[in-house]
């Protein structure tokens, strides 16, 4: 009878004794799972990290490459080959990757900042060092949106239209909906040039859902002096006011039933034309340096209008 109590006993310990087993097997278990998971955490920011630097610096020698072509060397060539300039101009399509880049990234300790400050606004002396000096350097009336991870990058990007209100974010991921809304803001885009004008609606980056091109003749910038420089300037501002009335009538009906659409209008151009054009416009005026227009391709100027200025921290 002591004997089966004591056997009854042991099996008993026994018994807990695999319970115990089989709960430190689980937790060795459930450990290792999170050790994998963190591991592959760390590899993913880490390729992330490695994509958006080379993506970066891909678009530095690409627009670098567009420089050297239109310059034809000198003093200004050999000190930008030495020291490149820390911020450059990014088309739509190039913010777009590196958006995608940016949301790639992940950190479990939340410690990715995403700051957006808007133009004038003091927040910026409130956020860690680096990053407030790279804010401060945008120095643009439209704000800066800053991308920074601790122990990689801290980048900056200014938009093509204004940030409206501070926000700072530390989280496991950058926060960059707000730019991505930016490349579909719709704007009305004006290329003001004397005899030559283009209007534009656009819904976003992709294209125009209307344009037009004002003609007319505009006399070219006379360099002769005295009267007759004096008669001349006369006959060609006359030249140009006539013109900014046929961009008006144009415009009005360009803009008839969808006044409500664009949120801006981005203008640039002749300076004298664009103050002439101004009060037709009625919308919220953006400066902007746009080019000639392209005939072939009017829809080209966008690239413009929706480009971003990167800068390095």
């Amino acid at each position: 009878m002591v004997d089966l109590l004591g056997r009854k006993k042991r099996e008993e310990e026994m018994e807990q004794l695999r319970s115990k087993v089989a709960l430190l097997e689980e937790e060795k278990n459930s450990l290792a799972l999170q050790i994998e998971r963190r591991d592959e955490k760390i590899r993913k920011l880490t390729a992330a990290a490695q994509e958006t630097s080379l993506a970066l610096k891909a678009a530095e020698q690409r627009l670098a490459a567009l420089r050297d072509q239109g310059d034809g060397g000198g003093d200004w060539h050999a000190t930008a080959t030495k020291e490149p300039a820390k911020s450059r101009t990014l088309r739509p399509r190039e913010v777009e990757r590196l958006l995608e880049r940016l949301d790639a990234v992940r950190s479990p300790k939340e410690d990715l900042l995403s700051a957006y400050v808007a133009g004038g606004s003091t927040a910026a002396q409130s956020l860690p060092t680096e990053v407030a000096d790279l804010a401060r350097r945008a120095v643009s009336d439209r704000g800066v949106a800053v991308f920074s991870d601790p122990l990689i990058f801290t980048i900056g990007l200014v938009p093509p239209f204004p940030i409206k209100k501070d926000v700072t974010a530390f989280a496991s991921s950058f926060r960059t909906g707000p730019l991505r809304e930016m490349l579909e803001i719709p704007v009305l885009a004006v290329a003001a040039h004397a005899g030559e004008t283009l209007l534009g609606l656009a819904l976003g980056r992709e294209g125009f859902l209307q344009h037009a091109v004002v003609k007319s003749t505009v006399k070219e910038k006379h360099t002769k002096g005295g009267w007759s420089q004096k008669r001349f300037e006369r006959l060609r501002e006359e030249d140009i006011r006539q013109h900014a009335d046929l961009v008006a009538e144009r415009l009005e009906s360009l803009l008839e039933g969808r006044r409500s659409i664009p949120a801006y209008a981005v203008v640039s151009g002749d300076p004298t034309l664009v103050k002439m054009i101004a009060p037709a416009i009625d919308l919220p005026i953006l400066e902007a340096k746009i080019g000639r227009i392209d005939r072939k391709d009017p829809a080209e100027i966008l690239e413009e209008v929706y480009g971003f200025v990167l800068i390095r921290g």
